[in-house]
């Protein structure tokens, strides 16, 4: 007979692991009930929701692990922690089986809830992941599970349930870099000056590095860098950037290759945005 997998993928049967009966529905809230035995929980029932705690959510980028930290208004935290098998979502699903996250085993679901200091060395459990859905760099717009744990193969439980209601993830920052085709060559300094526009959808810092060729014989290239930082706003602003040839030949009028790389920070999801441009610019003489 084939054994089945720890993942049962069918979700039609609600398992009803927790409790959550005090909850609304389209409210952000963790609920457990402790059996009288279980560390973790010390016997208690306890139910949180953001008129009473403060709720912080995110994902791996994966969306494999999610996890989800409690701060109570009265003092403490709760952190709650869900993963799939290797290589899999955390999606609508039974997950029999799971293990302390992270020590699972590859093809094993990961679990741990933990408070106020105290966490399993070894746990065994098991959870449902009744709704599921991720925005971009890890944002969690609305999640919902209940969960059964065991600490050191203990009898007693911690029983409960978790509930993510975010609103719409904001768009992710667009980055638009543009290099313009001419440039400029100073003559007597030999330096080449590149130019071009920068605009960010949501006002931020933005780095650029730009590396500029130039073919100055069979056997020699004029080669320079440069680096800026720009205040990126939606409205497109220039950038111009004076490179040196060093310690090669000077530039000279004819076409330039530049190699360009910017990055922006996306203040919504505290990641960075890049951009990489290749362009060929036509250098002309200003002096």
């Amino acid at each position: 007979m084939k054994r089945l997998p720890a993942l049962l993928l069918c979700a039609t049967a609600v398992l009803t692991l927790g409790v959550g009966a005090g909850a609304q529905v389209g409210q952000t809230f963790l609920s457990f009930v402790s059996d009288p035995g279980d560390y973790i929980g010390q016997g208690q029932t306890r139910f949180f929701t953001p008129d009473t705690a403060t709720f912080q959510s995110r994902t791996d980028g994966n969306n494999r692990h999610i996890n989800v930290t409690i701060f109570p208004f009265d003092g403490g935290f709760w952190i709650l922690d869900m993963a799939a098998p290797e290589g899999q979502q955390l999606l609508p699903a039974v997950y029999e089986g799971a293990v302390r996250w992270p020590f699972q085993a590859p093809n094993q679901p990961g679990l741990s809830i933990s408070g106020d200091g105290r966490g399993c060395n070894t746990l065994t459990g098991r959870f449902q992941v009744m709704e599921a859905v991720y925005g971009p760099f890890g944002y969690v717009e609305r999640f919902r599970a209940s969960f059964e744990q065991h600490c050191e193969g203990a009898t007693a439980a911690l029983r409960g349930d978790i509930q993510i209601v975010n609103p719409p993830p904001p768009p992710p920052l667009v980055l638009t870099v543009n290099v313009n085709a001419s440039g400029t060559v100073n003559r007597i300094a030999g330096t080449a000056t590149v130019r071009g526009t920068i605009a960010c959808s949501v006002a931020t810092t933005a780095n650029l590095f730009g590396i500029l060729r130039q073919r100055a014989s069979r056997f020699l290239l004029s080669s320079g860098s440069f680096g800026l930082t720009i205040d990126c706003t939606p409205t497109p602003r220039p950038w111009s950037a004076e490179v040196s040839s060093e310690p090669g030949p000077p530039f000279n009028a004819g076409h330039a290759q530049l190699d360009l790389s910017a990055d922006a920070f996306d203040p919504n999801y505290g990641a960075f945005v890049t951009k990489e441009v290749r362009a060929v610019v036509r250098l002309t003489g200003a002096r």
